[in-house]
């Protein structure tokens, strides 16, 4: 609609959250082992702060703006692909002890889910997960500097948030 009507608005499309992760505390500190079924294809996730500084920055520049701006798209993404390897292997670090990936079944994960979250979204999760696992969802290097650019700094890592939530879980 935004499109169709050729409004002036910035439109922000946010990549995985990396916070998600945070719901990975109990597996990943009590059993040593990663849950979210990511795949091997890679996610370029994003850090939810990132998201909101985005936010910030364009409604600041659109209200100081001395005329109407035209229409901005950002895909808020992280300054990396991560995939399970990967995502293992930053929290084994971090917590200094050896995580393991609990796999790519879906059926399983939806069920695991379903125990604490709503029918509804255990299963959106699901597909959400089913399509990473297929197609991934990998930024451009183009993306992630118009990022920077933005930002004035490089976008937060899956690393970075991974040790600041494990300092944290301490």
């Amino acid at each position: 609609m935004i499109e169709q009507l050729d409004l002036p608005a910035t439109v922000l499309r946010p990549a995985y959250f990396i916070q998600n992760d945070n719901g990975q505390k109990e597996p990943l500190l009590s059993q040593r082992v990663y849950g979210m079924p990511i795949g091997r294809k890679g996610i370029s996730m994003v850090d939810a702060r990132d998201i909101g500084e985005a936010a910030a920055l364009e409604l600041l520049r659109r209200e100081r703006a001395a005329q109407s701006r035209a229409r901005e798209t950002y895909e808020l993404v992280g300054p990396e692909v991560i995939n399970a390897d990967m995502v293992i292997s930053i929290w084994s670090e971090v917590l200094g002890r050896s995580i393991h990936y609990a796999g790519d079944e879906l059926g399983a994960f939806e069920t695991r889910l379903g125990t604490t979250a709503p029918a509804w979204m255990a299963y959106d999760m699901r597909l959400m997960m089913n399509r990473y696992q297929q197609d991934g969802a990998i930024a451009s290097g183009a993306e992630v500097a118009r990022l920077a650019a933005l930002y004035g700094r490089p976008p937060r890592s899956c690393r970075d948030f991974a040790v600041e939530t494990a300092a944290a879980w301490k």
